[in-house]
């Protein structure tokens, strides 16, 4: 059963938008990621139809790769369906409902995903970057949830 998320305190419609362009240079070096962003436009199985997603990539001081993935084809809702194999926990990003994903079975990354209109959402992913010892998944959480409110900052100073 899906938890009660909070209402939306607006509608963002994400048609159109360019994931690269919702992390700036000062906001990539911020977080680590010393890479150049690059977009992808793909099918997704989980969101039901085509994403754009940008990544990037840190090497220094630790190995780590971003994402961001912008759904017009499926919503938050999508996590709370059955069969679906992550802990999921509520949290609010830039006042809006969001959950963190946390696979049950691969520990290497963290989601934090981002209700931002019906059946849109803002997918943001912290993974660890292959060094040895690996990030832990709780600190790949905490900069996930740091990076999407970035993310989200920058996407309502589109709009």
């Amino acid at each position: 059963m899906a938890p009660e998320l909070p209402p939306r305190p607006r509608v963002v419609p994400l048609d159109g938008v360019d994931p690269c362009t919702l992390l700036t240079d000062d906001d990539l070096t911020d977080l680590g990621l010393d890479g150049p962003p690059l977009l992808d436009v793909g099918l997704s199985a989980l969101y039901g139809g085509e994403t754009r997603q940008c990544t990037a990539r840190g090497y220094e001081p630790r190995a780590i790769t971003f994402s961001v993935e912008l759904s017009v084809t499926g919503g938050i809702e999508l996590f709370f369906r059955p069969g679906v194999r992550s802990e999921i926990t509520p949290i609010e990003v830039a006042g809006f409902p969001a959950v963190i994903a946390l696979p049950v079975t691969i520990r290497d990354f963290c989601t934090v995903v981002v209700d931002v209109a019906p059946g849109q959402l803002v997918d943001v992913q912290m993974a660890n970057g292959g060094r040895q010892p690996p990030i832990p998944q709780a600190d790949l959480c905490v900069d996930a949830q740091r990076a999407a409110g970035i993310v989200m900052g920058n996407l309502l100073a589109q709009g």
